[in-house]
């Protein structure tokens, strides 16, 4: 987890990375920006997440900055809409202007840092690209001046559950359940369909069975044929759990979205009547669909960037 800053500028520390890493640096960057924003997401506890706390705006013009050098590469990118979410005034220059940056963009020793630990990473590459920079310096790493770590809204809020729903009538959804452990996908993750979105969502959960050569012997086998292995069952995990538990005793009549292609569009509506048990087994609800919304229509989008599977966002 690193952002990488040899320069000042960010356009011109993003020229002087080589190609392979500028790319890995848009994906860092939207990661940063997960974790400043996003309650549970993790590493907020990371030097290289800290030293940008309180400064969204700005790490999103780093990331878009990165992302335009990406391209002028001539390489496709699938993150730039995700990152913008965070702060769509960085991609206008008249309001990037505006933005405040870090008090260490600047600092000498922090910026040398970088450029002696890129030598380090690939010496034969940025040997050249930062002649006379000392080798093996450690990396400088900036406390914020404000601790700024993201918790989930409270008093009003509307329940966003990441269901498999494709792209299905919205107006048509009636029940309504958690999709099961490792299976979360990227329904809400970003906008469109880009598939960093749901970097975290779930863990894979890959069925495996043995398979066993057939028999062709007319002797009789000495050793008896093995049972197929048991498939084992993914165990939700603690953060799993306390999202099952919010959606199993959620109220009736509370507000509750659910994302329809890829997050672009949400069903907005409420669970009603007394928990259900849906067709494939899993534990559900009744849902009354009252609006279908554009992701536009929320107050920050980035929120629904949330990898979670049940989470709240602040009230429309």
């Amino acid at each position: 987890m690193q952002t990488f800053l040899p320069y000042p500028d960010f356009r011109q520390s993003a020229a002087a990375l080589d190609t392979p890493r500028l790319g890995k640096q848009r994906v860092e960057a939207l990661q940063t920006l997960r974790a400043l924003v996003i309650p549970e997401y993790g590493w907020q506890s990371h030097p290289a997440i800290r030293m940008w706390m309180g400064h969204v705006p700005a790490l999103t013009m780093y990331g878009l900055a990165m992302v335009d050098e990406w391209t002028k590469r001539g390489f496709a990118d699938n993150t730039s809409d995700n990152i913008r979410e965070f702060a769509p005034q960085a991609a206008h220059p008249d309001y990037a202007a505006k933005i405040l940056l870090p008090p260490w963009l600047g600092d000498p020793q922090f910026h040398e840092s970088h450029r002696s630990n890129l030598i380090r990473k690939d010496p034969h590459f940025y040997e050249e690209v930062f002649p006379g920079t000392e080798h093996g310096l450690e990396y400088v790493w900036p406390e914020p001046r404000h601790e700024f770590l993201p918790e989930d809204p409270e008093g009003e809020v509307l329940w966003i559950l990441r269901e498999h729903v494709g792209h299905g009538d919205p107006e048509q959804l009636n029940k309504v359940g958690l999709p099961a452990v490792g299976r979360a996908g990227s329904a809400a993750g970003g906008p469109g369909a880009g598939g960093a979105a749901s970097a975290g969502a779930g863990d894979s959960d890959d069925d495996y069975q043995f398979v066993y050569a057939e028999e062709t012997s007319r002797r009789p086998a000495k050793v008896a044929k093995k049972a197929p292995a048991k498939p084992l069952v993914k165990k939700p995990s603690r953060k799993r759990q306390r999202q099952e538990a919010a959606f199993s005793t959620l109220p009736g009549k509370s507000p509750v979205a659910v994302p329809f292609d890829g997050g672009s569009k949400f069903a907005v509506g409420m669970v009603v009547g007394r928990p259900i048990t849906l067709d494939d087994g899993r534990f559900g609800r009744n849902f009354e669909v009252t609006d279908v919304i554009d992701r536009s229509e929320f107050d920050y989008p980035a929120l629904l960037q949330d990898p979670r599977v049940f989470f709240p966002v602040p009230a429309l």
